[in-house]
């Protein structure tokens, strides 16, 4: 580095240094100081960077990854686009229309909070829990959750490989899937005991909503006089289809509501005249159930409708939105958050059920430990005579649960 940039580099550093101290000394509150104190520590890490650093680092590539790793410690759905990136991601944001199935969440790696049954992931054995290592060789630790989804997607028919890291083992396996359109499985029922009616919801789609109206109505109309509603591993869905379903049990109240720093409070707020299932009700949910799920669970236990039975729920809920820098880069921020309604941000701390209960299932200790179908499939257990979490439910629906007003 010339003498004339390491002066410029430590001027500007300077700079940055002078105004965060007077900021301090000028500042109403403990937030103003702390941004300046924060400006402060970048300018000087960024400064013995660029002068002590083994050699002379790509300034503009540096900062585009100190962005991303700001916006990702924020929460994965934050990213920060390059001009490129973000003519690509604005040109075909879905990426492709075939996928594998898979809903995730990352910390480091990408990591699978539920799979799609039917899906190609479902069909090779992939489970909550399980990490990407590799898309096609590309590190998922290197990219955001937006990339790793985009890299995910493409035509139909053609073949994506993966190094997947065992929850279970925490060792590498390498697969080749084959990408399909998902068929979303449909809404389910069965009379789980004299009187109890079973509804088992796996996805929350377009649509979904009606599905389990008519499934519902169908329960009452049989003779049902209480009603199980199982939310276990539903990861996937719209927020729309949650709170009208969340509706059909619940006649008043507030059912959720999305806010932000500088996003208006958006309340849903239930309507009698959509409302009615007035029937006993325990909803049973897993760390698999996510997003508009947690919206209609959360609903329920809040609004005295019903009980919750099973694990905490995994916590999904953010709305983002595209800010097109001056650059023709991007950032795409989370703005607002989904709220129970008692003000719960359901992202930050997931749906703690009422009742405690976790599936217990036997493991085949001779199973072949390398292939990933030779492991059981907890859905697999869902309304079997080993589906302790479904005893649970019905235990509770014994006690005098109250019938909506």
């Amino acid at each position: 580095m010339s003498k004339r940039a390491r002066f410029v580099i430590i001027s500007l550093s300077s700079l940055v240094v002078t105004y965060a101290l007077i900021g301090a000394l000028l500042g109403k509150n403990d937030d103003t100081r702390k941004t300046y104190r924060n400006l402060g520590v970048y300018s000087e890490v960024l400064s013995r960077i660029k002068m002590d650093y083994v050699v002379e680092p790509d300034l503009r590539k540096t900062t585009r990854g100190a962005l991303r790793g700001l916006l990702e410690s924020l929460d994965p759905y934050n990213t920060y686009f390059t001009a490129e990136e973000y003519r690509a991601y604005d040109q075909n944001k879905s990426g492709g229309p075939a996928n594998l199935g898979l809903i995730l969440w990352k910390r480091g790696y990408a990591a699978v909070i539920s799979v799609v049954p039917g899906s190609p992931a479902d069909k090779a054995g992939l489970a909550r829990g399980d990490m990407i290592e590799t898309i096609d060789r590309a590190s998922t630790r290197q990219l955001s959750l937006v990339q790793v989804m985009r890299l995910l997607q493409g035509p139909e028919g053609s073949e994506v490989n993966l190094v997947i890291i065992r929850q279970d083992r925490g060792e590498s396996q390498q697969l080749s899937l084959v990408r399909s359109k998902i068929q979303y499985p449909p809404v389910t029922t069965q009379w789980v005991k004299q009187g109890v009616g079973y509804l088992r919801v796996p996805s929350l789609e377009k649509g979904k909503a009606a599905e389990i109206r008519t499934k519902l109505k169908a329960l009452i109309d049989g003779g049902a006089e209480k009603i199980v509603l199982d939310l276990r591993d539903c990861a996937t869905g719209d927020s729309d289809e949650s709170t009208e379903v969340a509706n059909f049990f619940i006649e008043r109240g507030l059912i959720t509501f999305l806010e932000g720093q500088r996003f208006p409070r958006q309340e849903s707020v239930a309507d009698a005249g959509k409302s009615f299932c007035k029937l006993p009700l325990v909803v049973l949910i897993n760390g698999s159930t996510a997003g508009p799920a947690e919206i209609l669970a959360s609903a329920v236990m809040e609004n005295e409708r019903g009980k919750l039975v099973g694990q905490r729920s995994f916590g999904v809920g953010s709305v983002q939105r595209i800010i097109p820098l001056d650059d023709g880069d991007a950032l795409l921020l989370s703005v607002a958050k989904y709220h129970s309604p008692s003000g719960i941000k359901i992202q930050d701390e997931g749906v703690k059920p009422n009742v405690e209960a976790v599936l217990e299932i036997e493991r085949d200790t001779d199973a072949e430990k390398t292939d990933l179908n030779a492991r059981p499939r907890l859905r697999d257990r869902f309304d079997t005579e080993d589906d302790t979490q479904l005893h649970k439910a019905l235990e509770v629906l014994e006690e005098s649960l109250p019938q909506a007003a």
